[in-house]
C-alpha cells in the first residue's frame, strides 16, 4: 500500500539519518523563532519563522513529523505572546490568534503534500523494485507506437546478441526470424493498435542467426482518450521447451517409421526385385525399335524410385553410425553442386559457392547427402530455374552451411511441418529429403533449420561443431575424409 511501503534496511538506515537532520533543524528553527519573538514580540516576521519548521515536513518520512512540528510551533508563539507581548487580550486576539490559525492552515496543507509526496516516494521504490525483479525474470523491452525501440534490458541483449545501442531506435525487424507470416504479424500489431493485449508464442533470429522461441505478452499503455502512446513486450526465453517438443514429435514419427520399414523393406523390396528383373528381360528380348520399349523402361524407373524410397526409409528408420573425418566443406559443397547439376531439376539453376575454408569432423558422405538434398529441393521450388547461393561461414566456432534460393518461400502454415517424415507438397518424393538431413545434423551435434526471409526465397542453414570430436574414428582413411563421390541418400 501506498505510504507503508518500506524499500529495504538500506532505505530505512538512509532514511533514519535524514529524518534525525530535519528534526533536528525543525528544533532549532522553532528555538530560533521564539529568540526572535523575544526580541520583537509584534514583528511579522516571526509569524513566517515560527512556519519554517512546518515547512521541513516533506524532508522527512515520519508521518506524525508535520503535526508535531505545528503544535511546538503553535506553543511557542502562544507563550511568547503570553511572555514577551503586552499581555491584553486584543493584542492576544489581535496579533496571536491569527498567526496560530496561519500556523495551523500552514500545518495541514504541507501534511497533505507530505502524505502525497510519501505515497509517490514508495510507489516509486516499489516500482523500481518490480522493475528489478522483472529484469532478472524476464525479456523486457518497449517500443513507441510507431514500433521504434525505446528501452530493453539486459536479458534483451543476452538473448538476442546485439548491444543496447544496436537496438534502440530500431524495430523488431532486427530480430524478425522470417518464421512468422506478413498476416501474423499484422494481426498481433491490430490486436495491440486497438488497446488489447496481445499473448502467443513468436521465434526471433539472434545477431549470430541462430532462432530462439519467446512466449510474449505485448501489453499497450492507453492514453487520457484510451489510444496506445507505448507498448511493452515481456517474453519468456521457451526454446528448450519447443526443442524437447520437438524431439517428443520426431521420436513418435521415428517410431513409427521404424515399424513400416521393417514391414516394407521384408514385404516390398524382394518382389520389387522380382518386377524389375522380368522388365529387364522382356526388355533384352525386344527390338530397339520396338514401341513398347519405352513402356518398360518406365516401369523399371518406378520400380527404381520405389527402391530409392525404401533405401531412404531404412537410412532415416536406422541410420549408420557417422564414419568421422576431417572433412573441408567449401570442397564438399562443390561436389554437392556438380551432382545437383546432373539432375533434371538442377541442370537450369544459377548455383554460386562461396565462403571460408572450414574443415570439421563429419562423415563427408552423409554431409554432402544432406546439401545435395537441399540444393535438389530448392531446385524443385524454382521450377528448375532461378538463383541458389551455398555459403560456408565459421560463427563463434561453429561451421554454418547456407543454402538460400530466391524462390516463393515456404508458407506459414507449412514451415512446422516441412522436417516431418512423409511430409511433401511435391510430387516427386517420398518427404523423407528435410527429415533425413535433420537426422544428419542431429547425428553429428549440430542443427538445421528453415526460415523464409520478409526480402523472399528460402534459407536452410546446417550448423555442425567446428572443434574436433572425441569419439571421431582415428583410423579414418583419406577417402572417406573427401568422400567417395557417392550419395548417401540424395532424395528429395
Amino acid at each position: 500500500m501506498p505510504g507503508q511501503y518500506s524499500g529495504g534496511p538500506a532505505i530505512r538506515r538512509t532514511s533514519w539519518r535524514a529524518n534525525t537532520a530535519t528534526h533536528l533543524a525543525g528544533l532549532a528553527l522553532a528555538l530560533l523563532a521564539f529568540a526572535a519573538q523575544r526580541q520583537a514580540p509584534t514583528s511579522p516576521a516571526v509569524g513566517g519563522l515560527y512556519a519554517l519548521p512546518i515547512l521541513l515536513g516533506p524532508w522527512t518520512t515520519w508521518q506524525r513529523y508535520t503535526p508535531a512540528a505545528t503544535l511546538l510551533s503553535i506553543a511557542l508563539a502562544t507563550a511568547g505572546s503570553v511572555g514577551f507581548g503586552s499581555g491584553t487580550l486584543p493584542a492576544f486576539a489581535g496579533e496571536t490568534v491569527p498567526m496560530i490559525v496561519a500556523l495551523t492552515l500552514v500545518g495541514i496543507v504541507i501534511a497533505r503534500f507530505s502524505a502525497r509526496q510519501r505515497a509517490r516516494d514508495d510507489a516509486t521504490v516499489q516500482l523500481r523494485d518490480v522493475k528489478r525483479a522483472l529484469d532478472q525474470a524476464a525479456i523486457v523491452a518497449t517500443t513507441d507506437v510507431r514500433g521504434h525501440i525505446t528501452y530493453v534490458n539486459d536479458k534483451f541483449c543476452e538473448i538476442s546478441g546485439y548491444s543496447r545501442e544496436e537496438l534502440i531506435g530500431q524495430d523488431h525487424r532486427i530480430i524478425n526470424s522470417g518464421h512468422h507470416s506478413k498476416e501474423f504479424i499484422r494481426e498481433l500489431w491490430v490486436t495491440i493498435a486497438n488497446g488489447k493485449v496481445w499473448h502467443g508464442e513468436l521465434q526471433n533470429r539472434a545477431k549470430d542467426g541462430h532462432p530462439y522461441w519467446v512466449d510474449t505478452t505485448i501489453v499497450p499503455f492507453l492514453d487520457e482518450r484510451g489510444k496506445p502512446f507505448q507498448y511493452i513486450a515481456i517474453r519468456a526465453d521457451v526454446t528448450a521447451r519447443k526443442q524437447a517438443e520437438e524431439r517428443v514429435r520426431q521420436q513418435a514419427a521415428l517410431a513409427r517409421v521404424g515399424q513400416m520399414a521393417a514391414v516394407v523393406a521384408h514385404e516390398v523390396r524382394n518382389p520389387l526385385a522380382g518386377i524389375k528383373g522380368a522388365m529387364q528381360v522382356l526388355i533384352g528380348r525386344r527390338a530397339k525399335d520396338d514401341e513398347e520399349l519405352q513402356v518398360l523402361r518406365d516401369i523399371v524407373a518406378r520400380v527404381d524410385s520405389l527402391n530409392d524410397l525404401i533405401s531412404d526409409l531404412m537410412l532415416f528408420a536406422r541410420p549408420r553410425p557417422p564414419q568421422l573425418a576431417d572433412v573441408e566443406l567449401l570442397h564438399l559443397a562443390g561436389e554437392a553442386v556438380t551432382m545437383a547439376r546432373r539432375d533434371p531439376s538442377g541442370q537450369g539453376l544459377d548455383i554460386r559457392v562461396e565462403g571460408d575454408v572450414v574443415t570439421v569432423r563429419a562423415d563427408a558422405d552423409l554431409v554432402r547427402a544432406t546439401l545435395l538434398n537441399l540444393l535438389l529441393n530448392a531446385g524443385q521450388a524454382l521450377g528448375g530455374h532461378g538463383q541458389v547461393s551455398v555459403r560456408v561461414t565459421q560463427p563463434d566456432g561453429q561451421a554454418s552451411i547456407q543454402v538460400r534460393d530466391n524462390g516463393p518461400g515456404v508458407p506459414e502454415a507449412l514451415r512446422d511441418q516441412v522436417f516431418e517424415p512423409f511430409f511433401t507438397t511435391k510430387a516427386r518424393g517420398g518427404g523423407l529429403g528435410l527429415a533425413i538431413a535433420r537426422r544428419t545434423a542431429e547425428i553429428h551435434g549440430g542443427t538445421v533449420t528453415l526460415a523464409c526471409p520478409a526480402s523472399g526465397g528460402t534459407v536452410v542453414t546446417l550448423t555442425l561443431p567446428g572443434s574436433a570430436n572425441p569419439d571421431a574414428n582415428p583410423d579414418a582413411t583419406p577417402d572417406q575424409a573427401r568422400g567417395n563421390g557417392r550419395p548417401a541418400a540424395a532424395r528429395t
